[in-house]
């Protein structure tokens, strides 16, 4: 993927095994690799399993199974992930191993979110985003993010690297998540635009009270609102932050048009 996309390459070793155990590898498993760059989590990932590659950069991707010695357990493909087509690597249980670009981890995690053959997803970002996937109610990392990988997955820090870890260096930390995906997500599929209707304008003024942000924002009477808050056991005063996404479900289902 490159410089155009603000990769920054692993070189350090020791992550790179934490990465790879976390993924939890079983001979019978298969791996997708996201943005394989220079191969270092590949090396550690092809003793345990086979392995599919998916690579933007043209030049990387005819360069890495040669720089590996050509290992027959390894495919290449030169893609964009974001348009690759999932479908063609067959039925799951995938497992995901990835030291994603910045410019474009969101929207490659929303992704992998969406596609229902992954079991387990050991993934690199900047910290901020990892705290912000991880973070629990309360907090200022807290938010929409949070919300949309929970609803799927659950999540827990692997390691947590320097600059120093990487060439080039990035100007800020990184994290590795390992999420592991919930036989069914908390939201329906048909409940989650609602869902996050709601949620979304709550979070829209964080620093509001959710409750009049929802009346507002909604176009619907502050008593309605406070009836489903009641309902639900949250406090007229909570702003956004501090409702658990089981209490976001509970007002979606209660606020619906």
């Amino acid at each position: 993927m490159g410089a155009r996309l603000d990769q920054h390459y692993l070189v350090d070793s020791a992550a790179r095994d934490a990465i790879a155990a976390a993924a939890d590898i079983a001979p019978t498993d298969r791996v997708l690799e996201i943005g394989p760059g220079r191969g270092i989590l590949t090396k550690a990932l092809l003793p345990a399993a086979a392995v599919v590659a998916v690579e933007l950069d043209d030049l990387l991707a005819a360069q890495i199974a040669a720089a590996l010695s050509n290992p027959p357990n390894l495919r290449v493909v030169n893609a964009d992930f974001l348009r690759f087509e999932l479908g063609s690597l067959g039925p799951g249980p995938w497992k995901v191993a990835a030291n994603l670009p910045y410019a474009v981890a969101t929207p490659i995690l929303q992704r992998i979110l969406a596609w229902p053959e992954w079991t387990v997803a050991v993934l690199m970002f900047q910290k901020e985003v990892a705290d912000r996937i991880a973070a629990p109610p309360g907090g200022a990392d807290y938010g929409l993010l949070t919300l949309s990988v929970a609803i799927h997955a659950t999540a827990e820090f692997v390691v947590e690297l320097s600059p120093e870890s990487f060439r080039p260096r990035p100007r800020v930390a990184s994290a590795a998540v390992r999420l592991a995906r919930r036989p069914q997500p908390l939201v329906p599929p048909e409940e989650q635009k609602q869902f996050f209707r709601v949620a979304r304008a709550a979070f829209s003024q964080r620093r509001k009270m959710a409750l009049g942000v929802l009346a507002s924002s909604l176009g619907l009477g502050r008593e309605r609102v406070a009836e489903a808050f009641a309902a639900e056991g949250i406090a007229p005063a909570a702003r956004a932050e501090t409702i658990a996404l089981e209490g976001w479900r509970g007002l979606a289902r209660r606020l619906a048009p």
